[in-house]
């Protein structure tokens, strides 16, 4: 089941629908079909993004900083969130740039 593999804070990208190659962070589980995304931008933290999982393709970066301040109550800001996709997206394109270099 793939529930069990989704953690808050996890970056993830979204395979369909208009935001399609969209990446955001997991802000909630809400059950085993549906996630509360975040991106800092359009969808930031006052507006979080409903999603199936199963519209997701999962990394395995998580940005456990930001997940304790989300379970603890507190909201480090949309700033922290866009921070922290980039520094993950950058990760991601290093990581292919070794791969096929």
């Amino acid at each position: 089941m793939i529930y069990q593999q989704i953690k808050l804070g996890q970056l993830v990208c979204s395979k369909r629908g208009r935001d399609r190659g969209k990446y955001y962070l997991v802000l909630e589980i809400r059950d085993d079909k549906f996630v509360y995304l975040v991106d800092g931008e359009k969808r930031g933290m006052d507006n979080p993004k409903q999603k199936n999982i199963k519209h997701l393709k999962l990394y395995p970066a998580v940005a456990g900083d930001l997940a304790q301040q989300w379970e603890a109550g507190q909201n480090p800001g949309n700033n922290e969130v866009r921070r922290v996709i980039t520094r993950f997206k950058q990760f991601l394109l290093d990581q292919e740039f070794e791969v096929r270099g």
